[in-house]
């Protein structure tokens, strides 16, 4: 195929995206492309361009295409997690090979962990243990539901065996015994990525640079990696990266809930608990933001680095009944910062609030006028297009 055919073929096969800037309504329309430091989306057969400075995310539509489960899941330091359908690491390199980027090859040093398991859930046990600041690698094993590790330094890794160096002597250990490998903290100093990219298989890629391609884009990360993404296989272009952060990024540090009559969760993300996404009364939809359910209390580390929090606040329209009615508080460092009582006949409304210097953010919906009767039905409260702006 010629360069020519692959363009043609790119056009014909653009999917439509939405483009969300600082101000105003989002863009919709077909994408043209990444090029200059600007994107072109054509709407109503006129192509237009924004500037990447105006730029929060690229949201691609459509359903993403349904991959096998990965055999392992692979996390960088620089905040990218792959699957992997396989894994090795030999002198010093990790080899790993992905059902929509190809195979790779990074430096072992960029690797921060190496998850093999079929369950990919947040265990908190292996939470904790990434988390440490380890001064050694750590091979980690499950003994029933407790997770066990070893100290000391990963030599080699194959589709049989992992080869660890423990007290100066090299062990061998079958694969299919260890549930992960975590590598030691290497002091750095790295530039923040310019962009948030993530696949339709969840994987995510944390790039200092981007550039379109005729079928796609070009990743490049902080140590010159580059990675090349079909359109169809994108989900978000995050160009938010040092400017602002929507709430429904990072789960929350601590969830208390109580549950009610509602089947389910206390709160989901990016989404109502009965529509793909969030439509606050009298307003129009919104892909990013929460939506939670009374006697929930969300909190939040923030650790002093922002600015303000804006939301739209209001129960959604998804429920029918009309019988919604929620209490909200929101607190800063125990301070509150604002409270409202939000019902099905409530327009929902904006919040503008200053959490300026503020360590630990507290979100917490209650009955409203159900308190009485402790009854939840219709009480789905949105915060929709939560962020925090630096």
């Amino acid at each position: 195929m010629n360069l020519l055919s692959a363009v043609l073929l790119a056009v014909l096969a653009a999917p439509q995206v939405e483009v969300v800037s600082f101000q105003g309504e989002p863009r919709v329309g077909e994408w043209r492309g990444l090029a200059d430091g600007r994107i072109t989306i054509v709407q109503g057969g006129n192509e237009e361009s924004v500037p990447l400075s105006e730029v929060l995310e690229v949201r691609f539509r459509g359903e993403p295409t349904k991959l096998d489960k990965p055999s392992a899941i692979v996390s960088l330091w620089d905040g990218s997690k792959i699957g992997a359908t396989q894994t090795q690491i030999v002198e010093k390199r990790l080899k790993l090979t992905s059902t929509i980027l190809g195979e790779l090859s990074l430096p072992q040093g960029e690797v921060a962990s190496v998850r093999f398991s079929d369950r990919f859930d947040e265990d908190e046990q292996w939470t904790k243990l990434v988390d440490r600041d380890n001064k050694s690698d750590l091979l980690v094993i499950r003994k029933e539901q407790t997770l066990d590790y070893l100290d000391g330094v990963v030599v080699e890794v194959t589709d049989k065996s992992v080869k660890f160096l423990l007290d100066g002597e090299e062990v061998s250990t079958k694969r299919e015994k260890v549930f992960g490998l975590i590598f030691a903290r290497r002091p750095s100093n790295p530039k923040p990525p310019a962009v948030r990219v993530e696949l339709g298989n969840g994987d995510i890629l944390m790039a200092s640079s981007l550039a379109g391609t005729p079928a796609g884009v070009s990743v490049t990360t902080a140590t010159k990696t580059e990675m090349t993404v079909p359109l169809e296989k994108l989900k978000l272009l995050d160009f938010s990266q040092g400017k602002l952060r929507y709430l429904s990024q990072d789960p929350p540090r601590d969830v208390k809930y109580t549950r009610g009559i509602q089947d389910g969760p206390a709160f989901v993300q990016d989404r109502a608990f009965y529509a793909p996404e969030l439509k606050p009364m009298g307003m129009r939809a919104f892909a990013r933001g929460l939506c939670i359910r009374p006697q929930t209390s969300l909190r939040y580390r923030l650790g002093g680095d922002y600015r303000r929090l804006q939301a739209i606040i209001g129960i959604d329209e998804s429920v029918k009944d009309g019988n919604g009615d929620c209490d909200l508080v929101i607190s800063g460092d125990g301070k509150q910062l604002v409270k409202l009582r939000m019902t099905s006949r409530d327009a929902a409304r904006p919040i503008d609030l200053d959490v300026t210097d503020v360590v630990v953010l507290e979100i917490v919906v209650g009955f409203g006028g159900d308190a009485a009767t402790n009854v939840d039905l219709g009480d789905n409260l949105d915060l929709a297009d939560a962020k925090l702006i630096k």
